[in-house]
């Protein structure tokens, strides 16, 4: 209330020395800080708990956001440790596997020679097998040609009147008179 006193009594002082002449704008100036004035003093209290509340509203919604930042962080900040572990375990794990691939393909490099010399061998055995059935049938087919040949040869020299068989018969038939 001071404030309003001390400007009534200071506004006064100024119209009455004619320091300022009243025209339409300055009136209008005067009723626009008069109104300010009046309403800042009546609804002060309302305003100023409206400010407060936004204010505590935007406080909190500030707290609340930077608490969820606070724990995004933290996240990423675990996330980020994972992500260098899984580096370091991706490396082990490679160093693992290259030399799991070399102890395998060596592994398997033997083994395959001991298969291709065991296979080798059975093969050869088998060869071998085939080598000696093969032979024995030969020696099995040429004998009997030649024991059918011999039956043939021996028929048609009894039976045919060939010269050629002829003399072939008086031949044989000389030798074994010579033999007894």
């Amino acid at each position: 209330m001071k404030f309003f006193f001390s400007f009534i009594i200071l506004f006064v002082i100024i119209i009455t020395n004619k320091l300022f002449l009243f025209n339409e704008e300055f009136l209008i100036l005067i009723s626009f800080f008069g109104f300010c004035f009046i309403i800042s003093e009546n609804l002060r209290l309302m305003i100023n708990s409206r400010f407060s509340d936004k204010v505590f509203s935007i406080k909190n919604s500030l707290l609340i956001s930077i608490d969820g930042l606070k724990i995004q962080l933290v996240q990423k900040k675990k996330l980020n440790i994972k992500l260098t572990n899984l580096a370091s375990d991706l490396f082990v794990l490679k160093k693992y596997y290259l030399k799991f691939s070399v102890q395998f393909l060596m592994l398997l490099i033997t083994y395959l020679k001991s298969t291709k010399e065991v296979k080798l061998i059975e093969k050869l055995k088998e060869i071998k097998f085939i080598e000696d059935s093969y032979s024995k049938f030969i020696v099995t087919l040429i004998s009997k040609k030649i024991n059918e040949i011999v039956l043939i040869k021996f028929f048609f020299e009894k039976n045919l009147e060939i010269k050629h068989f002829k003399t072939l018969k008086s031949i044989n038939n000389l030798n074994l008179i010579n033999k007894i």
